[in-house]
């Protein structure tokens, strides 16, 4: 008898970058089924942000018996957070990994992130070269230490924002498999 049983698809996780939103076009350019990211204001402090996280995090836990996360900018030190405190896979793009050093100037309350940990799972990371917000060279020196299951591509040209949706779309494919 063949088993009629429908596996479900994994969930795709977003986190948004600082003051940014769900409405961003970082995360409705991707078409991926089924995805989901919250709006969270970043500024009203970096604890109530992490503890937000949690909560829908352990509820699409409960519901989806795989979820990739995905962040851009600050939402890269987001969902490197929770790909390595539940080990889950990730897509980092043009992540701010240390946003204690790269963000000391333009956000309140940094000092409120803890350390940044390394996701031992299978984590992609997307880097722009020209990237106007993050400089390559911080991202460089931060990223000089990931474990070997991270795969760190730089990419000529580009900016902050998303500019290659194709290798995303790619990324996304291999890690939801």
């Amino acid at each position: 008898m063949i088993s009629l049983i429908k596996q479900q698809p994994t969930l795709l996780l977003f986190f948004h970058g600082l003051d940014s939103s769900c409405e961003t076009n970082k995360f409705t350019c991707i078409e991926h089924t089924p995805k989901y990211c919250l709006t969270v204001n970043y500024r009203q402090g970096f604890q109530l942000a992490l503890d937000t996280y949690e909560d829908l995090l352990q509820q699409k836990m409960a519901e989806y018996p795989q979820i990739v996360l995905v962040g851009h900018s600050l939402g890269g030190w987001f969902a490197n957070h929770f790909a390595h405190k539940y080990g889950l896979k990730s897509l980092l793009i043009a992540p701010c990994i240390n946003p204690n050093v790269v963000l000391f100037n333009r956000a309140a309350n940094i000092d409120d992130l803890p350390f940044p940990h390394h996701n031992s799972q299978m984590t992609k990371v997307m880097i722009e070269v020209n990237d106007e917000i993050l400089a390559v060279a911080t991202a460089r020196q931060t990223l000089i230490k990931v474990p070997e299951s991270w795969e760190v591509e730089y990419f000529e040209g580009g900016h902050h924002r998303i500019a290659r949706e194709d290798k995303i779309k790619d990324y996304i494919d291999e890690l939801t498999k």
